[in-house]
């Protein structure tokens, strides 16, 4: 309560300006589906008929790793994903517990591949026969990917929709992070609260129940999926809006992206 009314109304502009960006048109035929982030409010509601059929918590990036503001398609789902590792995380993060102790790769369900090729486990390198302390930030030749599974960073399911951001939305083991208020945890990418009901949402076949996609991750292989319709994704950032009650809503400005537009829009202070 202890702002100026001013200072809301400010606010409003704002984000006026960012609903004007995003358009008229958000859903795709043939039932005007779609699925809608609000990074600044850390949740995800999935629309369909004009009407939010699921909402959730996510987890965003962090101050410092930012999610992007976009919009897309998801086409795909990946079931008990690898995950590629990106290169600046495997160098960072990883690279000095491999240095220190080469069985760490295993021990924590990774496995080390060429960086020019070797998409299959079985092309995976013996991490003991590896000089990893000769490798740094300018030549590190290698591709570093956890194997599926329960302790996998992104979960039992990923949601696809290819960017230049590589930026996608995925599950998690760390479901401790959605009881924190403040979600500004990832890398960059998005963690979905409910993985399975958002599978089952965009499948929107009574073949796929949450039940029927449970049962495909539980037989654990990897497995592409794809949607039979693509389903628009927009990743947007609004720290003020008004929900389809009437109610106005304000949230804090956690990645300081509202003083450089308001700087943009009103250039004079006015």
């Amino acid at each position: 309560l202890d702002v100026p009314v001013a200072a809301r109304i400010r606010q409003i502009e704002i984000n006026m300006e960012r609903w004007r960006w995003i358009g008229d048109r958000l859903g795709g035929p043939p039932d005007n589906a779609y699925v809608f982030v609000n990074l600044a409010a850390f949740r995800l509601v999935a629309m369909r008929g004009g009407l939010p059929r699921l909402t959730m918590r996510v987890v965003v990036g962090m101050t410092y790793r930012r999610t992007p503001v976009f919009s897309d398609r998801i086409s795909y789902m990946v079931l008990n994903p690898f995950w590629n590792v990106p290169r600046r995380i495997a160098v960072d993060e990883i690279l000095p517990h491999v240095q220190r102790n080469p069985a760490w790769l295993a021990a924590n369900g990774y496995e080390a591949l060429p960086a020019n090729g070797g998409a299959m486990s079985e092309g995976a390198l013996d991490p003991r026969a590896v000089p990893w302390r000769k490798y740094g930030p300018d030549d590190f030749p290698f591709l570093i990917r956890q194997l599926p599974g329960p302790t996998n960073a992104l979960g039992r399911v990923k949601f696809m929709f290819p960017n230049p951001y590589a930026v996608y939305m995925h599950d998690t083991p760390a479901r401790g992070l959605f009881t924190h208020r403040v979600r500004a945890f990832s890398h960059g990418c998005i963690r979905v609260a409910k993985p399975i009901r958002l599978a089952a949402f965009l499948l929107d076949n009574p073949d796929w129940t949450p039940a029927d996609v449970v049962r495909e991750i539980d037989a654990g292989d990897t497995r592409i999926v794809r949607l039979p319709r693509p389903v628009p994704v927009h990743i947007t950032y609004l720290t003020a809006w008004v929900a389809p009650g009437g109610t106005l809503n304000f949230r804090n400005d956690v990645y300081r992206r509202d003083g450089p537009l308001a700087a943009a829009l009103f250039p004079d202070g006015a």
